[in-house]
């Protein structure tokens, strides 16, 4: 079996395959296709949020300059090296993030147009559930009690722009940064004990979502400790863990906007 030289009127020509077809070469890797492999897509993903970091900008620009989520003053106080440029650096760095996808996904062909239509349409529909879904499992868990009562800062024009503020930067984050980071981590503890990688994924998601909840409370214009809404705040990361593991970036970024918006069209908080 294996090879054998053959022999021909100038002798020894080389090895050739005796008996078995010519060996194939490597498969090459899969691109991601259709919507939902593109969806999860990193840089389809950040294009995908494109028209909503824009929409954030000039919304801020415009009704709120003074205005900046917690998560994005956390990311800016880490360029405080910059001076007074961290801001402009950071847009700069955005800006180059974006452009890098953009090139790769034009260069793949991606339909992203259409991609990131679908994406927002589907984070909403989540968006819209995520409120009922955690509130249900905050009461299960906690036995009653009222669950948002939020100081909030006055405004319909500051909540809005702090919605999408709140999807984009939070997101990337507490899902995008710490959870992708953790789940690196603890995917390689698990296997070293001989767990499955899902534990990993799982401990990644519970501990960002306990983090993200914790930064409410003591990160960047911090509220006052609440059992209730620490509660529903650690449950809605969880469910968002869940849905940027399963669905991606792009769409738990819109999920997350989405709520925070609803959220804020819908209850009176500055009476």
């Amino acid at each position: 079996m294996g090879f054998r030289s053959k022999v021909g009127e100038h002798g020894v020509r080389g090895p050739v395959a005796a008996t078995h077809p010519k060996a194939s070469p490597a498969a090459p890797r899969l691109e991601p296709q259709g919507y939902f492999g593109w969806s999860r897509d990193p840089a389809v993903a950040l294009l995908t949020v494109l028209p909503l970091w824009i929409a954030y900008e000039l919304l801020r620009l415009s009704l709120a300059p003074e205005e900046r989520n917690g998560a994005e003053a956390l990311i800016t106080e880490s360029l405080r090296g910059f001076g007074p440029r961290a801001l402009l650096v950071l847009e700069v760095v955005l800006g180059a993030v974006f452009l890098v996808a953009a090139i790769s996904v034009l260069r793949r062909r991606v339909p992203w147009v259409r991609v990131a239509i679908v994406t927002a349409i589907e984070g909403a529909v989540y968006g819209l559930m995520l409120g009922p879904v955690t509130q249900v499992l905050t009461l299960f868990l906690l036995d009653g009690g009222r669950v948002l009562q939020v100081a909030l800062p006055p405004g319909l024009a500051v909540d809005l722009v702090g919605s999408l503020g709140a999807g984009l930067f939070e997101e990337a984050v507490f899902r995008l940064g710490l959870l992708s980071l953790l789940a690196l981590v603890l995917h390689r503890a698990a296997s070293a004990v001989g767990l499955p990688v899902a534990v990993g994924s799982g401990a990644a998601i519970v501990a960002s979502a306990v983090a993200f909840a914790l930064f409410h409370h003591a990160g960047v214009g911090g509220e006052p400790f609440v059992r209730g809404v620490f509660a529903f705040r650690t449950i809605a990361g969880i469910v968002l863990g869940l849905l940027f593991v399963m669905r991606g970036f792009g769409v738990v970024v819109y999920c997350h906007a989405v709520y925070d918006v609803h959220f804020y069209l819908t209850h009176d908080l500055h009476d």
